[in-house]
């Protein structure tokens, strides 16, 4: 009887240690690499939900991987900005700079850090109030001005670079008016530098209908209409790559039939 019972603990031992090997060889450090491979593969691809879904599988793993933070923090981001509810939209905006501060403190020596930070603080000024908003505005272009420090290459630091400027430059009355009761006041920031160095991220990425489509808004927000419509005119006509495209493109021809 208690050979049995020996044997049969010894069989849930050797059963458990090979779970855990199991376990352990399916999430290497390459099963981890390969994953974020493909990841990356389908948000470039459009597929956001897959690519969420595949680095929300490598953090289970490695709650501090650099490329699953990153990205996911940008993710969450977009989700937010594609809903209507308020309350829904902040919460996905919290998600997504909890995750930007989180891969600021882990890798701060990586550009893309700083890239989500600003991306994720950016979208939290859709839903805070005036004096926040500037307050917000200060450290987004400090997270921005580091992410272009650090990888200068990288054509979505150069587009957020250039809707800051556009955005910040071209303030409306009643943040003008806040910000005269704000120590640090409105950051400097200049239409020529947004126009600059939205071409530059276009110059980068020439297939972006986003980049596009900003480059256009601006336009428009300076009274350069005809500008805008060339941009516009261009991008009717290309090809959509990610989730929102198409409607970016239907957005465009209403642009541009406003402005004929």
């Amino acid at each position: 009887m208690k050979v049995k019972l020996h044997i049969c603990l010894l069989m849930i031992l050797l059963f458990v240690i090979h779970s855990v090997c199991v376990s352990q060889s399916s999430f290497s450090p390459s099963a981890v690499d390969s994953l974020t491979t493909v990841a990356k593969e389908k948000f470039d691809a459009g597929e956001e939900e897959k690519a969420r879904d595949m680095y929300e599988d490598v953090l289970e793993v490695d709650d501090e991987n650099y490329e699953a933070l990153w990205n996911l923090s940008v993710l969450y981001a977009r989700e937010g900005h594609r809903l209507e509810d308020t309350d829904a939209q902040e919460e996905k905006f919290r998600t997504a700079l909890e995750m930007a501060e989180k891969v600021v403190e882990l890798h701060p020596d990586k550009g893309h850090s700083y890239y989500a930070y600003a991306v994720a603080k950016g979208r939290m000024t859709e839903v805070i109030g005036t004096r926040d908003r500037i307050r917000a505005a200060h450290t987004i272009r400090d997270k921005i001005e580091k992410a272009a420090e650090l990888i200068p290459e990288e054509p979505l630091v150069w587009h957020l670079w250039g809707v800051w400027h556009s955005d910040v430059a071209n303030v409306g009355r009643t943040e003008r008016w806040a910000a005269r009761f704000i120590s640090r006041g409105l950051p400097k920031a200049s239409n020529e530098k947004a126009e600059e160095y939205l071409k530059r991220a276009i110059e980068l990425d020439e297939d972006s209908i986003l980049f596009r489509l900003d480059l256009a808004h601006h336009y428009i927000e300076v009274g350069e209409d005809e500008k805008a419509k060339e941009i516009l005119e261009e991008l009717i006509h290309m090809e959509p790559h990610s989730m929102d495209d198409p409607e970016k493109i239907e957005n465009a021809r209403k642009l541009l039939e406003d402005l004929r």
